[in-house]
């Protein structure tokens, strides 16, 4: 990518390590997750559009409108129905939120003959997590955490998703086992094979390629063909408290807000994300393949 600002907006020959020591003029800085994937571009300044959330490779997601906030929702209307645009975002940014060294495994549970309901599924993870939990928690090395999203098939068959952190191996068919007990499979087959497992996928570049494979797609609702709609969550987040979390670096890159906001802006045309003339947003939340300073070095003039 080849970027760069007009020589009122910013000295391209200054440093980031000079970026770094200078005094804060205003709020405006540029913070990242070094050991994580993200980083945030924030003018400092009162917000006069939307804040974004933008993969470099989903750029055309990064619709103000759909970022828009809403009236907290009431009675039925709070109900979740569908895995939206912007639940999607939210789920990539916990996981580019992941420390990069992080051990993790990822699962893909499956039926073979039954067809149960989002609502049983869910139940069933619920049980499965208990066990694994039970099986995998050690005293002397931590807790397990993950996180999951629950997946349709074309006819409506639900499967889950799930990055197990905290374990770098765990045996396919002993995992098979737990997740067959907790279901009303009766097929040997399941027994042995009801879990697909992947491990290293939290590496550079492999993350991303599992969401945009399982994770990608929105829906409305669940394509149940017949009886009733599902509501709830389609994704989370189990021993949250012990996921392996990046830290935001404590020392950002100060900038002033005419810089902030030329940068913002360069990307977002770069990226043809369609914002109101005169408008830039508040702050741009970006994930990164891997490390966000090196993403920052190849991409930004600073």
């Amino acid at each position: 990518m080849s970027t760069q600002l007009d020589s009122e907006a910013h000295d391209p020959a200054q440093s980031s390590e000079d970026l770094r020591d200078r005094p804060a003029l205003d709020e405006a800085h540029i913070r990242l997750q070094s050991d994580g994937r993200s980083l945030v571009i924030d003018t400092g300044g009162r917000p006069e559009a939307d804040d974004l959330d933008v993969h470099p490779e989903h750029e055309a997601e990064a619709d103000p409108e759909a970022e828009a906030p809403a009236p907290t929702p009431q009675g039925e209307a709070q109900k979740i129905t569908g895995f939206s645009d912007k639940s999607r975002r939210r789920l990539r940014k916990m996981l580019h939120s992941i420390r990069r060294d992080a051990e993790g495994v990822f699962l893909t549970l499956t039926y073979q003959h039954t067809k149960p309901s989002p609502q049983e599924c869910k139940r069933q993870f619920d049980a499965f997590w208990k066990r694994l939990r039970r099986w995998l928690d050690d005293p002397d090395v931590g807790r397990i955490s993950c996180v999951w999203k629950l997946e349709p098939q074309k006819d409506g068959t639900p499967h889950i998703h799930m990055i197990v952190y905290g374990v770098d191996f765990i045996p396919a068919q002993k995992v098979s086992r737990l997740w067959h007990q907790v279901t009303e499979e009766q097929d040997w087959r399941h027994r042995k094979s009801g879990v697909d497992v992947e491990r290293a996928v939290n590496e550079d570049g492999k993350l991303q390629a599992y969401l945009a494979k399982y994770m990608a797609e929105c829906y409305d609702r669940w394509p149940t063909p017949n009886g009733a709609p599902f509501t709830g969550r389609w994704w989370g987040a189990r021993g949250r408290d012990y996921l392996p979390r990046a830290s935001w670096d404590e020392a950002p890159i100060y900038l002033d807000e005419h810089e902030a906001k030329a940068l913002i802006r360069l990307l977002l045309d770069e990226w043809d994300v369609d914002v109101p003339d005169g408008v830039v947003p508040s702050s741009l939340h970006i994930c990164t393949r891997g490390d966000p300073a090196e993403w920052i070095e190849q991409h930004l003039p600073i």
